[in-house]
């Protein structure tokens, strides 16, 4: 089911704002990601463990950081020609496991890097060019975080998965700092549009 774009209030402070690209999960997938946490939770975690709202789970693309709000018609534009250009992909989720590594302070379900996802991915951080930014050089590893722990997960033993999600929009948030860690905004959702590649790579 596609979603549409939903006009929100920008941010009105005229001072640099942390921005991220993501894709938003839908309501299966979020379901599925809920199992997930109760299947960890059952094999014992750290003491302190803030699970992630499903308000704020999202697959990131590009992490635009601090950023100036002059940039968001630039922003946005730019992401409604990405959004009407791609179809919307399936992805699959393949394993839980502390991320990016063992003993890390997440614990995240990690997706396979599929040839459309990945080209998504490198085209939301192309537009960081167009603001003066240059993009991260890491390696993509798609995921959505479920848990964060100060103490580092060394529990559970990576949990195996094969569930396919569906990926169909593009989102544009804004992180804000608080006290219980930090909240995501959607400032944009756009629908991925665009028509479906005749070699039916998005599901490589």
């Amino acid at each position: 089911m596609q979603k549409t774009s939903r006009p929100q209030q920008r941010p009105q402070d005229t001072s640099l704002i942390r921005l991220f690209i993501g894709i938003a999960p839908d309501a299966d997938t979020q379901h599925f990601l809920d199992g997930i946490c109760r299947e960890a939770g059952q094999r014992g975690l750290p003491k302190k463990v803030r699970w992630i709202s499903h308000t704020n789970r999202h697959l990131t693309l590009a992490f635009l950081g601090e950023t100036d709000p002059d940039h968001l018609e630039t922003i946005e534009q730019s992401l409604a020609g990405i959004a009407s250009g791609s179809p919307p992909l399936c992805g699959k989720i393949v394993s839980a496991h502390p991320f990016p590594r063992a003993r890390a302070a997440m614990f995240a379900a990690e997706l396979l890097p599929t040839p459309a996802l990945t080209r998504l991915h490198r085209a939301c951080q192309a537009l960081m060019h167009a603001i003066g930014k240059a993009p991260e050089r890491k390696t993509f590893r798609p995921h959505f975080t479920l848990a964060r722990s100060r103490s580092g997960f060394s529990r559970p033993a990576p949990i195996p998965a094969d569930f396919t999600c569906t990926l169909d929009n593009l989102t544009l948030y804004q992180s804000l700092l608080a006290p219980e860690g930090s909240q995501y905004r959607s400032l944009l959702t756009l629908p991925l549009c665009g028509a479906e590649n005749s070699e039916t790579d998005s599901q490589a």
